[in-house]
């Protein structure tokens, strides 16, 4: 069964567009199954975004991880917490415990809004927890190793980046730092995700390297008129569903529960040689690294050996 989730695209000379290649899907599918290379051909390669639904419904991991099970088993883990403010990221240190316990708290909590504004809540993401804990692997099993490129199949779970937060919890729209491809994994609860192809970009109030000012939910059109023209997806990801993003894809992503996901940014030849076309417009000299890193990696087929401890931060890179 394929279900469809409308977009559409309209073209433009954004640079961030050119010369990464913008597919101009004009729509998200939403399919119950797919092989290996009909992911790599249709979607991966073709630069559409995609969402499986159930794709990792079979998973240990489905029905055992929550809020309480990471405060068993991983507690005394020190973790970043993110709060946003205004633009700002600060950071703040918490044992995973003491953070698992405010989730757990807050899900207590009476009246909640999930489309309250929550940019301010403490949000553990974006954090390497299956490469420190590497027994939470087994509870991703058959993970599909084969959607990502070779060299990051055999230790997957290093490269993945972990979220937990609760309701109303939000990232703003951005992109992935990287220009790579992401893979994104719903464990427990749901999200909400507004996305956008690259070519829209130039209409959602662009600032710094890779966020936007425009807030997909509640646009304010009089600062940003030309969002009018944009046409984005709005999907709902829940527990034991895939979604894939091709690189550059703008997206908003707001908790509709307690939520616990975790992503995999991924390089392929093509993706890595785009993303390094644009060292000189605007990418960051740390992304420009950890590109390169990739290049050797994916292009040069260097050992992982040699890369992986290279790449390591940038699993905890805050841009």
């Amino acid at each position: 069964m394929v279900a469809s989730i409308a977009a559409r695209t309209q073209n433009s000379n954004d640079p961030l567009v050119s010369p990464m290649r913008d597919s101009g899907w004009s729509f998200v599918q939403a399919l119950d199954s797919i092989s290996d290379q009909e992911f790599a051909d249709n979607y991966r390669d073709a630069m559409r975004p995609v969402l499986l639904r159930g794709g990792c419904s079979d998973w240990a991991a489905c029905k055992l991880w929550s809020p309480h099970y990471f405060e068993k088993v991983a507690g005394s883990v020190t973790v970043p917490v993110k709060t946003l403010n205004n633009g700002e990221i600060n950071v703040s240190s918490w044992k995973l415990a003491e953070y698992a316990r405010f989730v757990k708290d807050s899900e207590q909590c009476k009246g909640g809004d999930s489309k309250s504004v929550a940019t301010a809540t403490p949000y553990c993401h974006d954090i390497p927890l299956l490469g420190l804990i590497e027994s939470l692997a087994e509870d991703c099993q058959p993970f599909p190793a084969d959607f990502l490129s070779p060299s990051y199949r055999r230790h997957w779970w290093r490269y993945s980046q972990f979220f937990m937060g609760p309701k109303g919890a939000i990232t703003p729209l951005h992109f992935d730092t990287l220009l790579s491809h992401n893979l994104f994994f719903q464990v427990f609860g749901a999200k909400q995700f507004t996305l956008l192809p690259p070519s829209q970009g130039i209409h959602c109030g662009r600032r710094g390297w890779r966020w936007f000012d425009v807030d997909p939910e509640q646009p304010d059109y009089a600062r940003f008129p030309e969002y009018k023209g944009t046409t984005p997806a709005v999907i709902t990801v829940n527990a034991g569903d895939i979604l894939y993003m091709p690189p550059g894809t703008l997206h908003h992503v707001r908790s509709l529960s307690t939520s616990i996901s975790f992503a995999i940014d991924f390089h392929t030849k093509q993706s890595v040689l785009d993303a390094l076309a644009h060292s000189n417009n605007g990418m960051p000299n740390e992304v420009i690294h950890y590109n390169s890193i990739a290049a050797l990696s994916v292009i040069g087929e260097i050992d992982e050996r040699i890369t992986f401890p290279l790449y390591t931060p940038y699993l905890s890179y805050i841009s």
